[in-house]
């Protein structure tokens, strides 16, 4: 496997009992609070896993509210945001109109959403059966990159099975990994505590066989998405089994002129695909 180059350095961690130690991930651009450490914690002691130890590793990255049908946009725009690109949602949103891929804001290709993130300076890379390596994917979040996933979101917003009805774009910015407490890195990173079994992991070497090592039922995808304000927190197999189950759109909007359907209403373009942002 060609090796994959190492993200830039993370923010320092501040000293214990320093008075700018505060339990919240921060954005230092300037974007304000990306996560809450609170999150990742409660998530943690509500599925009763106090008692186990977690690695996670982040990008920073700004919180934008989609209006409208705009979750791929929005999540367009919270990428190139955490890269440094003074862009927003109404800007890409007039770029896809002029592009003729979008009525209003909706993006039911993967290839359409790759021109787009193309057009506003972004590096994209379309995996097909993106989920099918979970070792490859890791690795692409363990360096620094990030990706963009359709899925099936439910009432919630977490992962569903609707038959693509519910189709919605999220952007994956980080990945939480559960491993016992006897778990050794072999030094392929450097990890510092942030609270009780939780561990934030950086310097990551190319040759690092932590995605190797890790069970997919172990493995957690932390998201944002244009529909929340809070980081979710997914399962590896449940975002890869409704990643793999859009077939088709929502017959509801079968006969609607006013969004660009894909031909045959097929979402033949999303399923089991993956954007790699880099």
């Amino acid at each position: 496997m060609e090796p994959i180059p190492l993200p830039p350095p993370f923010p320092l961690l501040p000293k214990e009992g320093s008075p700018n130690n505060q339990p919240k991930f921060q954005d230092t651009k300037g974007n304000g609070a990306t996560m809450e450490l609170d999150t990742v914690e409660l998530w943690i002691k509500l599925n009763g896993k106090i008692n186990d130890t977690f690695l996670v590793v982040w990008q920073n990255t700004p919180t934008i509210l989609q209006n409208g049908p705009q979750c791929g946009l929005v999540a367009l725009a919270m990428a190139a945001q955490s890269h440094g690109q003074a862009i927003d949602t109404d800007s890409i949103f007039q770029k896809a109109l002029n592009m003729g891929i979008t009525k209003k804001g909706e993006l039911f290709s993967s290839f359409a959403m790759c021109e787009l993130a193309t057009c506003i300076g972004l590096k994209p890379l379309l995996l097909n059966d993106g989920f099918h390596d979970a070792e490859i994917l890791l690795r692409y979040l363990i360096s620094g990159k990030m990706l963009l996933v359709p899925y099936d979101a439910d009432c919630n917003h977490s992962p569903c099975l609707k038959n693509g009805h519910k189709a919605h774009w999220a952007l994956l910015i980080g990945v939480l990994f559960q491993v016992d407490n006897s778990f050794s890195h072999n030094g392929c990173c450097s990890r510092g505590l942030l609270r009780q079994n939780i561990y934030r992991i950086s310097d990551v070497h190319a040759s690092c066989d932590l995605p190797s090592q890790v069970k997919k039922e172990n493995i957690y995808f932390l998201g944002k998405h244009g529909k929340s304000k809070r980081l979710a927190i997914w399962s590896y197999n449940s975002l890869q089994a409704s990643n793999n189950n859009l077939h088709e759109v929502d017959p509801k909007r079968v006969d609607d002129l006013e969004y660009v359907l894909p031909p045959n209403n097929n979402l033949s373009d999303l399923r089991g695909k993956v954007i790699v942002l880099r």
